[in-house]
């Protein structure tokens, strides 16, 4: 039942015995994986704009009240150019209240460098059912935010060991609206995003034939270190296949991989060229975290 409805139907009196109505519980936002986000990311193309657009809006939304309805949502878009592959990322929210417009002017936020304001980009606003009580209300707003400090967000993911990043709704009348996202889906979103990234005809052809996932068997993402864990920093990895070499040596989805034959490993470009640098039948040190121990493994091609 959508907002208008439940509103009119409450008016109407009709909507009676609604608290009794058995509904299936959320999941704790914290409890969901990188991996849950990744799969039910949506991923739209654009062929006007030669563009496709990623989002996490199907991860995860909280209902409450008698009717198990969504009041809020916030959730992570990506877009990339499919001619040159260029990214740009925004966090997205839609919020629904009553009383009197509340106009959310500005969003505030804490990166690793200190606290940081950006003005809110209005998507949409919307007013429904004055004409039976209180008006509701809906703002659609967003925000961008760049792609070096997601990842360095997304660093501070492990499995089993979420985080929420938060921020504030600055409103221009009325109450301001505190949010977040967790490191999962920042993770996930990211994660998506280098899948398609890498496909795309511009970038394999840039990559000049070093394919990560041909030669290793895996896909991974660069992630950057913390304030807690200066030297946590490298390839996030987030897929492994099956009776690949990175199986086969140990390698496991959420480990970050930090060194390859000797070369330290900051960025994916970095990875394939030092994969692609190996010689048949190497065998080549690997030195990654697992959690917030380090450890070496040994890749044998």
């Amino acid at each position: 039942m959508t907002v208008k409805s439940y509103i009119a139907a409450l008016a109407a009196g009709i909507v009676l015995g609604a608290a009794g109505t058995a509904h299936a519980k959320d999941p704790a936002l914290l409890s969901l994986t990188m991996e849950h986000f990744k799969d039910t990311a949506t991923v739209k193309d654009d062929p006007r704009a030669d563009a496709t657009t990623i989002s996490t809006e199907k991860g995860y939304a909280e209902h409450t009240g008698p009717l198990h309805m969504v009041w809020q949502d916030e959730f992570l878009s990506g877009v990339i150019d499919k001619q040159t592959g260029q990214k740009s990322f925004r966090v997205e929210a839609w919020i629904i209240y009553t009383g009197s417009w509340r106009s959310y002017e500005s969003v505030s936020f804490q990166t690793p460098d200190g606290p940081q304001s950006v003005p809110l980009i209005k998507v949409r606003k919307e007013a429904a059912n004055c004409a039976v009580g209180d008006c509701t209300y809906t703002e659609r707003i967003a925000f961008s935010v760049d792609e070096e400090l997601l990842r360095r967000l997304a660093a501070g993911y492990a499995p089993g060991k979420a985080s929420i990043w938060t921020y504030r709704f600055l409103a221009n009348k009325g109450p301001d609206f505190a949010g977040g996202l967790s490191s999962a889906e920042i993770a996930g979103l990211l994660a998506k995003v280098d899948e398609i990234t890498h496909a795309l005809p511009a970038v394999a052809a840039s990559a000049a034939g070093a394919s990560l996932k041909l030669d290793l068997g895996l896909t991974g993402m660069a992630v950057a270190a913390t304030a807690d864990h200066p030297q946590r920093a490298g390839i996030l990895i987030v897929g492994v296949e099956g009776g690949s070499v990175a199986q086969k040596s140990g390698i496991i989805v959420g480990d970050i991989l930090y060194e390859f034959d000797g070369h330290p490993i900051k960025v994916l470009a970095e990875l394939q060229a030092a994969v692609a640098a190996c010689a048949a039948n190497c065998a080549a040190a690997i030195k990654l975290y697992r959690g917030l121990d380090a450890m070496g493994l040994t890749a044998r091609f």
